[in-house]
Formats: C-alpha cells, sequence, structure tokens
C-alpha cells in the first residue's frame, strides 16, 4: 500500500495570500523544487514541457529550471495571478513538504528536518499545539520505510543548511547515510 500524501498545515487562504512560496531571488537557486524521476513524469504526463527539468548529481532526480518574473523567478508551475501551483494535486515530495524542510545539519554530518520561519504562517504558529502535533506527523511520515528509502536514494532531495530553518529533529539511521554522498 503507497504511503498517503502528507496533508499540508497551512490553511488554503492563507497560502494563496502569502507572497513567499514558489518565488526565488536567482534563477539557479537551490531552494527551486526537486523532482523524484516518477514525480517528473507524473508531471510530464499532465502537460509539463520535458525541457524544464535538470537532472541532479544523484542521477534521480531533477530540479525544476525557474522562469523570469518581475524582479526575481518563479516555479513554472506557479501563477502569479492566481497565486496556485497548477500541479497541486501531483507536487512532488519537495513541494508537498513546504514549509518543513529537509537539509544537511550546519557541518554535514546529519541529515535534519526542519521549519522555514521564513514562511509567515510557521511563524505565528511554530508554537501552538497543533503545530507542534503536525511536526510528529511529518515525523512520522518523512520516516516511514518507503519515503525514506526514496529520499535516501534520491539525495537532491536533502539540501543545504539554512539559518532560517529551525531544525526539530534528526532523521533516522537510513537516511544518515545519504550524509557519504557528495552534495549536489
Amino acid at each position: 500500500m503507497p504511503t498517503p500524501k502528507l496533508y499540508q498545515i497551512i490553511p488554503n487562504d492563507v497560502c494563496l495570500s502569502c507572497d513567499v512560496c514558489c518565488r526565488f531571488l536567482e534563477a539557479d537557486s537551490q531552494l527551486a523544487p526537486i523532482f523524484t524521476e516518477k514525480e517528473k513524469q507524473q508531471a510530464i504526463s499532465h502537460g509539463a514541457d520535458p525541457t524544464l527539468f535538470q537532472l541532479q548529481s544523484d542521477g534521480k532526480s531533477s530540479q525544476i529550471k525557474l522562469k523570469p518574473y518581475k524582479h526575481y523567478y518563479l516555479c513554472p508551475f506557479f501563477d502569479p495571478k492566481t497565486n496556485e501551483c497548477t500541479i497541486y494535486t501531483y507536487r512532488p515530495l519537495d513541494c508537498q513538504l513546504y514549509p518543513f524542510a529537509l537539509m544537511y545539519n550546519q557541518d554535514k554530518t546529519k541529515v535534519v528536518l526542519g521549519v522555514d520561519m521564513l514562511c509567515p504562517f510557521s511563524e505565528t504558529q511554530y508554537e501552538t499545539t497543533t503545530f507542534q502535533q503536525h511536526l510528529q506527523l511529518v515525523i512520522n511520515y518523512i520516516e516511514t520505510e518507503e519515503i525514506s528509502d526514496m529520499i535516501a536514494q534520491t539525495w537532491s532531495l536533502i539540501g543545504e543548511y539554512q539559518d532560517t530553518v529551525k531544525i526539530f529533529h534528526t532523521l533516522n539511521h537510513n537516511l544518515q547515510n545519504a550524509t557519504a554522498s557528495p552534495n549536489p
């Protein structure tokens, strides 16, 4: 039985009024979404242009190429007029996780899970009981065998350390093996 998708804790109206997600300062931002091969093929089967995907150094994932928009860059699946994702129902794990982030710790010895405090919802809700309970759901989800194996195999899903991300969990031993892989 496949692992169900992770539900989004941020209310839809909050997401649709935000100006943080899916926007990037650089065309080659390391924060642009990563797709596993399966996720990429699913996006392509729903009409995504195959040239939008750049193969990553793990050889098993691709990062989306961002498109210029005004004075910054957008995910090509983001509609700035509606603030909606055009592939929301089949968006990649990398996007499903947000505002949570998989990354190496500061000295690159462990794989950790954190919450991006640049997300306005995270910033205001982090200390609430509901948010804290959701953190445990995220941990449980990431540490399912299916998801942790996928991450270990496609280690480009593990981002570089970001000081705006508040670490709340060190991941299981299976994912710690990904630290031996060279960073993309």
